[in-house]
């Protein structure tokens, strides 16, 4: 027997959040690349960045201006001193009002590891210093991200299943705000329709589908047809 596997995509369009006029993109650090990989959102994050050093302020400076930004920002920084952060907060949030910019800050989350105080600290400062400017900030400690059910190995990164539980607590909290951002939140509109039997209960998010095809080594080539279901 031949064995042939074939990898099938299907890319369903959960919050693939967009506003009318504007876009939307997640920024940030590597936490940000997970969940913006994980539910298809539009990228600027990257691993390795910082509160502190132009990185962040690079990010903010490639997004279109008038654009709804999700930024998560401090977990690396908790993972060394937070002295003295405040100051380049301020700059983070004096560039995104430059670009007129509509900011959902995601603090840093529990982390599994001997730093997890500072971020704690981190997450308190972030809460304050916010409070007063025109981002909204969510905090990502609660007790079932600091279980440790949703960490993998390294104790810092999540699962899957772990960056769409924290979007969703993004979902519930910004849900509660201006109508403007509730929106953006909203599942895209798509023309392509997606089987029942491939959604998954917890709201269509993008599946990976494999299926092995066993093909008798007699047989000629293998021709994918579409069938009517």
């Amino acid at each position: 027997m031949i064995r042939a596997k074939w990898l099938l995509i299907v890319f369903g369009m959960l919050a693939s959040p967009s506003l009318a006029g504007a876009a939307t993109y997640v920024l940030g650090d590597s936490i940000g690349d997970g969940v913006a990989t994980t539910l298809g959102m539009q990228n600027l994050a990257q691993i390795g960045i910082h509160i502190r050093g132009p990185k962040a302020l690079a990010q903010i400076e490639r997004t279109p201006p008038g654009s709804t930004i999700f930024i998560f920002l401090g977990t690396n920084d908790a993972e060394g001193s937070i002295k003295n952060i405040e100051k380049s907060i301020a700059d983070i949030v004096a560039a995104a009002d430059r670009k007129r910019l509509t900011v959902i800050w995601l603090g840093p989350h529990c982390v599994r590891k001997g730093w997890d105080s500072r971020a704690r600290e981190l997450d308190e400062i972030l809460r304050r210093q916010l409070a007063g400017t025109s981002v909204k900030y969510v905090s990502m400690r609660e007790p079932r991200l600091c279980s440790g059910s949703f960490h993998e190995p390294d104790g810092v990164h999540l699962t899957a299943k772990g960056y769409r539980y924290m979007w969703e607590r993004v979902r519930a909290a910004v849900d509660t705000t201006a109508t403007k951002v509730a929106s953006a939140l909203a599942p895209a509109e798509t023309t392509t329709a997606i089987p029942q039997q491939l959604r998954a209960a917890d709201g269509g998010l993008p599946r990976r589908l494999v299926m092995d095809i066993h093909v008798p080594a007699s047989s000629g080539p293998l021709v994918w047809t579409r069938g009517s279901n």
